[in-house]
């Protein structure tokens, strides 16, 4: 009886015990969501300030001004004030446990020093209803945002062949007798092959690659020596991963006339309008001319040809299906519209400077080929696939842009690529959330 009477009201404590343990829980599980909550809505603000600051930059508008609107809109209001240590790269808004830096170049991290970035970074102190009672002045958070403005410029400025492929052996691959003379740009595989039975950038023909200076050849992974021909200046290995800027619209062919199949089986002269075509084959030694425009090729045969010639100034060919192989022994001559000039399809994107484009979608192999003194004038872009420069012959001039998923220089005749910047596809401006 003494016993149990001296154990009388235990329960009690062990429930108050309890309860405390369930209040700190509660209390946890309340400041714990509010924090979320208001990192969140931090994060989103600092998010849309950011892409307003990159649009304001397009604009030619004054980049922090229009940030620090997009915060006040998004209740982080506060008052512009000069960021220490100041300067024309940063504007400060302060409010009521506040701050935020908006700076461009950024001022730290990873892309600091850049022009084409802007960063937004919001601290704020966040109201709490137990953690101040353990914690002074409460719980603060931080949201940071960095967007990035792209200019007027080509896909990849600086590189007449592009390599897009990641893992792949042979980004680039140069396995010909002819020579292969590249002026005015570099040769670039993004591949980071490279084990010994498979590397980003391989030669392994028996024809000389000549890279004129300053321009070289750049693999992100190793480059095979294996060929016989001479490679000059010698490959750079390692080099830094770099980001094809992606396209912002695809070819636009709403109001093209269709016509269908078009199977060209007699010799002389033909003229061909833009258009639809579920395919063009020239089977015979026909002397084809397009006309200028915009042609749109959407079936599963694609683009081909097997001699003769194929003539056409100002054109844009969009291969959303198919391969493209005007063959070896055609004499080819095919120019895109030249800046400043326009091209323009129904959703208003100017194509002025492409010769080619190959749907992302689209997979098939594309072969820029001909005979001697063939030319090929523009941006030839196949993301997706593998484009292979060869001929036969003597001479075969691109006066282009490559870019291919892998591309593959082959053939006996010298291949002779310049790439002048001014006379390719440009992308319009545009804005990126990068982080």
């Amino acid at each position: 009886m003494k016993r149990r009477r001296s154990e009388s009201g235990q329960s009690y404590i062990i429930l108050a015990i309890m309860m405390v343990g369930m209040l700190g829980f509660s209390a946890l599980a309340i400041d714990g969501g509010n924090l979320y909550h208001e990192h969140r809505r931090a994060q989103n603000a600092a998010d849309a300030a950011a892409m307003a600051a990159a649009l304001a930059k397009i604009k030619g508008q004054p980049l922090g001004t229009v940030a620090l609107t997009s915060t006040t809109s998004n209740d982080f209001a506060t008052t512009a004030q000069a960021c220490n240590p100041a300067g024309l790269d940063c504007i400060l808004g302060v409010g009521p446990d506040l701050t935020i830096e908006v700076t461009n170049p950024p001022r730290e991290g990873q892309y600091a020093g850049n022009p084409e970035y802007i960063r937004v970074y919001i601290e704020h102190k966040v109201n709490t209803s137990f953690a101040h009672l353990v914690f002074s002045g409460g719980l603060s958070d931080a949201a940071e945002a960095v967007s990035r403005v792209w200019p007027t410029q080509n896909f990849t400025p600086g590189y007449a062949i592009f390599a897009t492929t990641e893992h792949d052996c042979k980004g680039v691959w140069f396995s010909g007798t002819g020579d292969t003379n590249v002026i005015g740009g570099g040769v670039f595989s993004n591949s980071d092959a490279a084990s010994a039975s498979c590397q980003s950038g391989v030669q392994g023909g028996g024809g000389a690659i000549t890279v004129n200076p300053p321009h070289g050849i750049e693999v992100v992974g190793t480059f095979d020596l294996g060929g016989s021909g001479a490679v000059n200046p010698a490959p750079t290995e390692y080099a830094p991963k770099q980001r094809i800027r992606p396209m912002m619209g695809t070819p636009d062919c709403s109001g093209l006339w269709d016509y269908g199949q078009l199977k060209i089986n007699t010799a002389g002269a033909t003229t061909i309008n833009p258009g639809r075509y579920e395919e063009i084959t020239i089977l015979a030694n026909a002397d084809v001319t397009m006309k200028p425009g915009m042609y749109c090729i959407y079936g599963n045969k694609g683009f081909t040809s097997n001699g003769g010639s194929i003539t056409g100034a100002d054109i844009f060919i969009y291969m959303g299906d198919g391969g493209f192989d005007l063959g070896g022994n055609t004499l080819v001559n095919l120019s895109a519209v030249q800046p400043p000039n326009s091209l323009v399809d129904p959703s208003h994107n100017d194509w002025a400077g492409m010769l080619l484009y190959v749907d992302p979608n689209n997979t098939n192999p594309i072969k820029i080929t001909g005979t001697s003194n063939t030319v090929y004038s523009g941006t030839i872009y196949a993301p997706s696939s593998l484009v292979t420069l060869e001929g036969g012959g003597t001479t075969i001039g691109i006066n282009a842009q490559v870019i291919g998923e892998s591309v593959k220089i082959s053939g006996n005749a010298e291949l002779n690529i310049s790439y002048e910047e001014s006379k390719l596809f440009f992308l319009p401006p545009a804005i990126d959330l990068v982080k």
